[in-house]
């Protein structure tokens, strides 16, 4: 189980080099966070800290595999993760986010908690649409699942030539050239 303080990095008594913190991510680290789409997940991360003078430089590197529910039959789906991420942190006197993967924290902290970068750099990984399919794209869903979505869904009624609008026919005769 992880706790808070296994995600802090304490580089204030660290000098000036690379040093390398690896951290496992796990189920209770994904429950920690409120509203999370990932259930369930093994993410190693290795986190590669180059200290300067006043600045951090950190490389996130991340392999794993997450669960998030299946948009189509709300079963569990296992999605296989990885990516490399890099933010820089300045030390400075005012605390706050310059941009995206750029944050200033005050020169009096001495640790950083990297446990909320790791879950959204997770996060941003999970594909908008979740859906079990096979190698050629068709669903690879439980079968009897599938069955009953299909006594459920409404056919669509499409019409080929809609009916024009009477309104509209007095603007067709119009030539703005």
């Amino acid at each position: 189980m992880n706790s808070a303080r296994d995600f802090v990095i304490s580089f204030g008594s660290l000098g000036k080099g690379e040093y390398e913190f690896q951290f496992d991510v796990n189920d209770s680290f994904f429950q920690r966070f409120e509203n999370s789409i990932i259930q369930k997940g093994q993410v190693d991360v290795l986190v590669v800290l180059e200290k300067k003078e006043n600045l951090l430089l950190l490389d996130f590197t991340m392999e794993g595999t997450v669960t998030v529910q299946c948009d189509r039959c709300l079963e569990d789906l296992d999605l296989d993760i990885e990516s490399f991420n890099e933010l820089i942190v300045k030390l400075g006197e005012e605390t706050g986010e310059e941009a995206e993967d750029v944050i200033v924290i005050s020169t009096r902290e001495h640790e950083l908690d990297v446990a909320q970068y790791i879950y959204e750099y997770i996060s941003v990984l999970i594909p908008m649409r979740n859906v079990h399919e096979d190698e050629e794209g068709n669903p690879d869903c439980d079968p009897e699942v599938l069955k009953v979505l299909e006594k459920h869904i409404a056919p669509e009624e499409k019409e080929e030539n809609p009916p024009a609008d009477p309104r509209w026919d007095a603007l067709k005769g119009i030539n703005l050239n």
